[in-house]
């Protein structure tokens, strides 16, 4: 099954709404995180159940499957 990857290089927190993850917000096992506004979050393919809502969530295209 496909897992959700984070280029953390592309990933832009200031850019989504109030420096929170907009894919954050749609991930419906949690499997992304932030541990603070504006801060990059973490994804933990573990959790990841391969829906890919985050990556149609997320405005700078910094998750991909693989």
């Amino acid at each position: 099954m496909p897992k959700a990857i984070l280029k953390e290089e592309r990933c832009h927190p200031a850019k989504c709404d109030r420096g929170l993850c907009l894919a954050r917000q749609e991930c419906p096992v949690k499997a992304l995180w932030q541990e603070e506004p504006f801060a990059v979050p973490f994804l933990s393919g573990g959790r990841c159940n391969g829906c890919a809502k985050c990556v149609a969530a997320c405005p700078m295209k910094a998750i991909y499957m693989e």
